[in-house]
């Protein structure tokens, strides 16, 4: 959905070190939080490619903008176990109020970022730091005049469920537990359950690998699974996002609705030997 993207660092309070317990030792290592605050990480041609967005003119036109120049994204860590998290902008993008460092999502915990007009980016979380991991688009920019944007994409890759509400009603995203519905997933990663690449990143209107099909339509599964999109349902300036396995589904998620329907119990998608 957004393009020339660019890491840099995300907004996140932090326990003290002595309080960090389960950090992700999976994958790529997490970059130090005093060399990464405000640092690109990566060049150009180590970041994933874009989600495409559908075409907003039509639909922005009526709009007169929101009524505000901040949006607030919230999200709770419902996922039980401590993830990286990370941020992304488009060049020449505001960054994220505070422009604090990549860093140590906490079980259980809370965060926010408050963005400006024109921003334009993307949060990612996983089990490990990855550019591919599930990651939160969101826009507040034109062409859109100014009305929030915002949708979960899968399309470089599957790490935790993510869904996303706006005023108590889940908008977008899938909370389908991909490595626990019995399909083999078709470029794993490194680790075990960590991180699924997703092949048809480069498939523009899909249909999604067999492993993603359960969530197609309600997160991006191919570049152009527009369905996913949550454009003009969050007018308020608000989005609530949830990382887990209990997080509320959006309507448009065809796959089984709660964990009782998938007879996990208190099965989660933490890689074996992890604690």
């Amino acid at each position: 959905m957004f393009l020339n993207l660019r890491l840099t660092a995300l907004a996140i309070a932090v326990a003290p070190a002595w309080a960090r317990v389960r950090v992700a030792p999976r994958g790529s290592p997490l970059p130090s939080p005093t060399n990464a605050f405000g640092a690109p990480i990566g060049g150009a041609s180590d970041l994933p490619e874009p989600t495409s967005a559908p075409d907003f003119a039509n639909r922005a036109k009526a709009f007169a903008g929101f009524d505000g120049d901040r949006l607030t994204v919230r999200i709770t860590n419902a996922f039980g176990w401590d993830l990286p998290i990370s941020y992304q902008s488009n060049r020449g993008s505001p960054t994220i109020i505070g422009n604090p460092s990549t860093n140590t999502f906490l079980a259980g915990s809370n965060t926010q970022v408050v963005v400006t007009r024109n921003f334009a980016g993307a949060i990612f979380i996983g089990k490990s730091f990855d550019p591919a991991n599930s990651k939160i688009e969101i826009s507040f920019s034109p062409p859109q005049n100014y009305r929030p944007g915002v949708d979960v994409s899968y399309v470089d890759g599957y790490s935790v469920p993510i869904t996303c509400s706006c005023g108590g009603v889940p908008v977008t995203g899938c909370n389908i537990p991909l490595f626990l519905q019995g399909r083999t997933c078709p470029q794993p990663g490194p680790g075990d359950k960590v991180i699924c690449y997703n092949p048809k990143k480069v498939i523009n209107n899909g249909p999604a690998d067999p492993f993603f099909q359960p969530c197609q339509g309600a997160a991006y599964t191919y570049p152009n699974d527009h369905t996913a999109n949550a454009f003009g349902k969050c007018d308020s300036g608000d989005i609530q996002c949830c990382v887990g396995i209990s997080c509320p589904r959006p309507g448009q998620q065809h796959g089984k609705r709660d964990l009782e329907d998938w007879g996990f119990g208190n099965e989660t998608e933490i890689p074996a030997g992890i604690s």
